[in-house]
């Protein structure tokens, strides 16, 4: 038995694979729209008001230190200035040495705190400007804090920049850090990121619905085409609704399809007058063989004319190719099987079935009875046995026949296939035919869009496999 067949990707089909293209570049696509936006975004300068800042760190410095210790750290997240300062109260903190050097700029902020405070605080405020040194920027790209409609101006108190960092020491040596609170991503960037995925989400639909819709006619195509490689009726031209290039392709295999059956039907005719001819001379011949005097020449001669006719009868037999002579129709093929050893062992032979009670296909139940009946017999003679088995797996169906006769030389098990080619051991009258029955399985399988093949089993014996698509 063979394995399952392997389970179809999702991109293996033609939609999946279109719409996958789609969706890749469309997100490539946003993806660049994005980093393009981030790239030529203005810097967004973010400016303190001066007076605003010192009275706020002086309060939030007077209301920490007056707290015990337990109560800080819960006091300053609460503070109504979080929305744009970051405070911390930190037992130990040491303040690095080189920002003590680069203090430029920074010390009428630190006197205006520290002349607000009483005697035992220490105060450090360092400024870390960005790498280029300027802050200058269109005014629609400042966010004021706290924010006003009013121009700062010097007289009202000065403006500083988002990048300092306060840190004041109290009388019991544990510091109070205060640091800008970065802003979060603007309304406009969550609405602009919203835009975007919906925007994609939307693309990927569309591609998606595009690609299957494009592909709907190439998979009726595709499985109409199977219906004919399997031997049944087909409508592979009647895609009106299809684009051209689908409707080329259908019409092109409709005309090739049509050629095959018309070439069938051409060699059919032709063999059946030659097999009417063919029988006329025998008839003669097997006449004048009965007037033979001497009884052992006599016998000798009627049988080669019963050779003769057995050989013609299996030769027209393969070549009328009557896998397509009978009209496809839905039959039982386990029962059919089933039929099939039954009427072997009902004689004495040794032939068993194991699979399905019912397993229902279409096809042509005459001309798969003869392929798995030859397949049946040459067990039987060359074997001694024949066990039948049969099993559907997805859209597969396998039949497997063995015995354990001696088997098949591994390089001719493809050679035996071909017309008219027999083992030396089978040359015999009582067991040899014209080489023709595993030709006709095959030619009955592959009309169906299946096959067979033989393999020798490990021990003893042989293995025939016929394989057909399940197509109900």
């Amino acid at each position: 038995m063979s394995a399952a067949p392997r389970a179809k990707r999702w991109l293996d089909g033609i939609a999946a694979r279109i719409a996958a293209i789609s969706i890749v570049g469309l997100v490539l696509a946003q993806l660049v729209a994005v980093g393009i936006a981030l790239l030529l975004r203005p810097s967004e300068i973010e400016v303190f008001q001066a007076r605003w800042l010192v009275e706020t760190v002086v309060e939030l410095t007077a209301d920490t230190f007056t707290r015990p210790p337990r109560e800080r750290d819960g006091a300053l997240r609460a503070r109504p200035s979080a929305e744009f300062l970051l405070a911390e109260w930190r037992r130990d903190y040491a303040y690095p040495e080189e920002l003590r050097l680069r203090r430029t700029g920074s010390g009428r902020l630190l006197r205006s705190i520290l002349e607000r405070l009483p005697a035992g605080f220490r105060v450090e405020v360092d400024f870390a400007f960005p790498a280029g040194g300027g802050l200058a920027a269109p005014d629609r790209h400042i966010r004021r804090v706290p924010p006003d409609d009013l121009v700062w101006s010097e007289s009202a108190g000065g403006a500083v920049p988002g990048t300092f960092t306060i840190a004041i020491r109290g009388p019991d040596s544990s510091w109070l850090i205060v640091r800008p609170r970065r802003s979060a991503i603007g309304v406009g960037w969550i609405v602009f990121g919203a835009w975007l995925s919906g925007a994609a989400l939307v693309g990927a639909f569309a591609a998606w619905w595009a690609a299957h819709r494009l592909a709907r006619p190439l998979e009726a195509l595709a499985g109409e085409a199977a219906r004919a490689g399997a031997g049944l009726e087909a409508q592979v031209n009647a895609m009106a609704d299809a684009p051209n290039e689908v409707r080329t392709i259908g019409s092109a295999l409709a005309h090739m399809r049509g050629q095959l059956v018309r070439h069938v039907e051409d060699r059919t005719r032709l063999l059946a007058a030659i097999s009417h001819d063919l029988r006329t001379p025998l008839t003669r011949l097997r006449l004048r063989a009965e007037g033979i005097g001497e009884e052992s020449e006599r016998l000798k001669a009627l049988a080669d004319l019963e050779e003769m006719e057995r050989m013609i009868a299996e030769t027209l037999d393969f070549a009328r190719a009557d896998a397509l002579e009978s009209k496809p129709e839905r039959f039982d093929l386990a029962a059919l099987a089933q039929t099939i050893v039954d009427e072997r062992a009902d004689i004495g032979r040794n032939a068993t079935y194991d699979g399905p009670a019912s397993l229902v296909i279409e096809g042509r139940a005459g001309a798969l009875k003869r392929a798995i009946a030859n397949l049946v017999d040459n067990a039987l003679a060359y074997g001694g046995n024949a066990d039948v088995r049969l099993a559907a797996a997805g859209e597969t169906i396998e039949i497997s026949v063995t015995d354990e006769g001696p088997g098949i030389p591994a390089s001719q098990l493809e050679e035996v296939f071909r017309p008219f080619v027999r083992l030396e051991g089978s040359r015999s009258r009582e067991t040899g035919g014209a080489g023709l029955g595993l030709s006709v399985v095959r030619d009955i399988a592959r009309a169906h869009g299946g096959d067979v093949v033989l393999r020798n089993r490990p021990l003893r014996g042989l293995e025939a496999i016929l394989t057909l698509p399940r197509i109900a």
